[in-house]
């Protein structure tokens, strides 16, 4: 088991390989960065905010929520891509609480809310109007953004104008998870993990190798992004690898054909170059994420259209 939990947090949240100074002069910022602020009670809450200069040109919020099977991982695993929007958008990334015995979805999802209510009167107490929100995350992250984008969008304290899931779980009932796990030799751990997310004691027979019982199936479906996508969804890109080993590729095919019959606006970024569930990512020194170069340079393109209807 413990090489087994092991191997997870490496799929789920990388760490390793420092890289290399060029020696060259440090760019110019035209932000100004704020780390390890403060924004709920628990030690876990805690949020690195950038601001552009010239705070009242910016163009809304980029939540960033890290991967790391929600058990793992920190605000640190974010995505350097994102640096090339700091100049124009206030860009954030949360860490939040683990799940545990005692502490589930729902906390989590709390948590999430906390954090974009921040940003607001953040953004406000510093001259920038926090506009939209961009709410994205990676693999457990993404499972997060995808809740709060759904469940959320007619309440939440920003307006959400796109959420972008990378390798994200949408349907935790999806029999292949069971499959993926088994293969691991943690089939047993996916039934633990599915208690602490949902809350709800899985008892013998809800969850087996052929599948799920009536109440299982209920419980995976609460927790499920999926279960909640309807006609005022908002528009989403979808990012996913087909040699994903981990989050099913199927639970992105699902969330496409979901998104496609309700009308809602969205962009399948279906992935078959072998970049798996980390889609290429190499941790940095800081351990901030380089995702696969094509990969990046192709998402960046569809958010900046996506950001150019956000305008309209």
């Amino acid at each position: 088991m413990r090489r087994f939990i092991i191997g997870l947090l490496a799929a789920f949240c990388l760490s390793a390989a420092g890289c290399v100074s060029s020696g060259k002069a440090a760019p110019e910022l035209h932000y100004q960065l704020y780390k390890d602020v403060s924004y709920g009670p628990h030690e876990r809450n805690l949020i690195d905010i950038s601001i552009p200069v010239e705070a009242a040109a910016s163009q809304g919020v980029i939540l960033f929520i890290h991967g790391g099977i929600w058990m793992y991982g920190g605000k640190e695993n974010y995505p350097v891509f994102l640096d090339g929007f700091r100049d124009r958008f206030t860009v954030a990334s949360m860490s939040h609480r683990y799940i545990d015995e005692t502490t589930h979805i729902t906390d989590l999802m709390d948590d999430v809310s906390a954090a974009v209510s921040f940003l607001r009167d953040f953004s406000t107490q510093n001259n920038a109007n926090p506009g939209k929100l961009i709410i994205m995350g990676h693999s457990s992250g993404a499972h997060l953004a995808m809740l709060y984008a759904y469940q959320q969008y007619e309440t939440s304290s920003i307006p959400i104008a796109l959420c972008v899931s990378m390798a994200g779980p949408s349907d935790l009932g999806d029999i292949a998870f069971l499959y993926n796990f088994k293969k691991m030799g943690g089939e047993k751990f996916f039934y633990q993990l599915a208690e602490k997310l949902s809350g709800y004691h899985v008892v013998d027979g809800d969850v087996t190798s052929e599948g799920y019982s009536e109440s299982g199936r209920e419980m995976l479906a609460a927790i499920s992004p999926l279960s909640f996508v309807s006609p005022d969804s908002p528009p989403t890109i979808i990012v996913h690898d087909a040699a994903d080993t981990l989050v099913p590729y199927a639970n992105s095919a699902a969330l496409h054909t979901a998104l496609k019959v309700y009308g809602v606006d969205h962009y399948f970024m279906a992935s078959y170059s072998g970049i798996g569930h980390v889609l290429g990512a190499k941790s940095t020194k800081e351990k901030a994420l380089r995702y696969d170069a094509a990969l990046e340079s192709w998402l960046v393109r569809i958010m900046n259209e996506y950001i150019e209807k956000m305008k309209g």
